[in-house]
């Protein structure tokens, strides 16, 4: 991952006294209103899942008895919450994130599970938390407080491209769209795009789905007719278009306008090293422009609604 070199998971290990230990990377960034720091921490080392001390831990001891990597454990003065901490070479962090437990948004559930004789997918979405912590990032140290997300996603499939977006309002209303696609995005390598929008934006979407939560108010909508498109030549990185509706008259426009952009990516030798497959997962931080539409017979534009931001997902490729 992210060219280091790949590590082996025996599917067969065994689980010793609730312990399961296995090879991960950690990668991460860190950004703010104005700027991306990509791979602040890039590390590879042996994972500890303790089911009784209820933590997950991956860290590397360096040569100068400093640590890297990440760790994750569960609260113990909440009813449901997470604590976290990560090491990397540009930037540390330590934070608490939890949730109130009373709605969808604010507890775990599991958004996506399939099942087929040729693999799965899985996963738990925790959409809204609140977070409080300190972090030491490339700009300085800050201690910070807010709304974050938490994801945990289990693939026994090809990792194939996908669009998702997570945005927030400051009212704590939030908007989310996931499209798993094909098309010939699949055979792309590296962070490059077509040469133009058309052939950019030839895709066959999957089981997409978005939805918008109030954050002031009870409502939950959904919509069913979605498009989430590149704009090239904007800039550095492309902008998107983003629409979505559904059959009651609902609807949410805007082009989210992007100013920064992380990226991992996976690289796995196949057929004895003959060929690879490559999978680039690329995340932009965006703010919103040009927002209009209703949502529960109530109008919203950036007036009323403050300028929202968020991130995107837009990966390509094909892991096998």
């Amino acid at each position: 991952m992210n060219d280091l070199p790949p590590q082996d998971m025996d599917a067969d290990r065994p689980v010793v006294d609730g312990v399961d230990r296995f090879n991960a990377t950690t990668v991460g960034w860190a950004g703010d209103d104005e700027v991306v720091h990509d791979h602040v921490v890039r590390q590879s080392a042996e994972a500890v899942l303790s089911r009784e001390d209820q933590r997950l831990e991956a860290w590397a001891d360096r040569e100068d008895d400093t640590k890297r990597g990440s760790e994750m454990a569960a609260l113990s003065d909440r009813p449901l919450g997470l604590k976290a901490h990560v090491i990397g070479d540009d930037a540390e962090a330590e934070f608490e994130a939890w949730g109130a437990l009373d709605s969808k948004m604010t507890s775990p559930h599991r958004s996506l599970n399939i099942d087929t004789p040729l693999g799965g997918a899985e996963v738990v979405a925790w959409r809204q938390m609140e977070f409080e912590g300190d972090f030491d990032l490339p700009d300085g140290p800050e201690t910070l407080s807010g709304s974050c997300y938490f994801q945990r996603v289990c693939f026994d499939m090809p990792l194939m491209p996908w669009k998702w977006i997570w945005a927030i309002f400051p009212d704590g209303t939030s908007f989310s769209v996931l499209i798993p696609f094909l098309g010939p995005q699949l055979f792309r390598r590296g962070y490059k795009f077509f040469s133009s929008n058309r052939l950019e934006r030839l895709t066959i979407p999957l089981r997409q789905s978005a939805f918008w939560n109030w954050g002031s108010k009870d409502g939950h909508v959904e919509f069913d007719t979605i498009s989430v498109e590149p704009l090239l030549g904007t800039g550095e990185q492309p902008d998107f278009d983003v629409r979505v509706e559904n059959e009651e008259g609902d609807y949410v426009r805007f082009v989210a306008r992007t100013y920064g952009r992380a990226r991992n990516w996976l690289d796995r030798p196949r057929l004895g090293g003959q060929f690879t497959s490559h999978w680039s997962y690329n995340e932009f931080m965006f703010r919103m422009a040009g927002l209009a539409g209703r949502v529960s017979d109530t109008p919203i534009d950036a007036e009323s609604m403050g300028t929202g931001f968020g991130t995107l997902e837009y990966s390509t490729g094909l892991s096998l």
